[in-house]
């Protein structure tokens, strides 16, 4: 991987990381507050520099969302989160939830994740984050509901969202929003 910077006036440095793995163009914002554009091979720097550009005015909200949680008051320390009994509750969860709405998974692992919630493999294995067991119960259900709809729809499509909406009751992408604020303020 080689990596290089640029600099955005309204933004600041950049970090360019061109990637063996990398699939597609990505952007990552940081808290602290980097910014990265992830560049697969194949992709010239001159159109990853394009792509970068286009989304500034992106990259320069959630920034600006950053920054205003800083002037937020700091809340306590989280709890320390007593593990055995949240794994054998978010695995039960997951287990009649799978249920209930007819999906399978190979296996499920439970993890202490800096940046998901969940996910799930080409083999169906579904990963969850640990933190789950701090969202309201709702949310937690609805990131268990997301992967196992990713055991049959492998991406974020229009049939993925139409499937989930038809587990959850509709309205996913709301959900899906309330989660990324408990992301930003938890998971950072």
């Amino acid at each position: 991987m080689s990596t290089n910077y640029v600099k955005i006036p309204s933004i600041g440095p950049v970090i360019i990381a061109q990637s063996r793995r990398a699939k597609r163009l990505s952007i990552t914002v940081k808290r602290d507050p980097t910014v990265r554009l992830t560049v697969p091979q194949g992709v010239s720097i001159r159109a990853a520099k394009q792509f970068l550009h286009s989304r500034i005015p992106w990259i320069e909200k959630h920034l600006r969302k950053f920054k205003a949680l800083e002037s937020e008051p700091e809340s306590p320390p989280l709890p320390k989160i007593n593990e055995a009994p949240a794994r054998r509750a978010l695995i039960g969860r997951l287990n009649e939830i799978a249920k209930m709405h007819g999906f399978s998974y190979a296996k499920v692992t439970i993890r202490k994740q800096k940046t998901r919630w969940g996910s799930c493999s080409a083999k169906n294995n579904i990963s969850l984050n640990i933190n789950l067991i701090r969202l309201p119960e709702k949310l937690r259900d609805y990131v268990m509901l997301h992967e196992l709809v990713h055991t049959r729809i492998k991406n974020h499509s229009q049939a993925f969202w139409a499937e989930l909406d038809q587990a959850i009751g509709g309205n996913a992408k709301a959900l899906a929003q309330k989660v990324r604020y408990y992301q930003l303020r938890q998971m950072v």
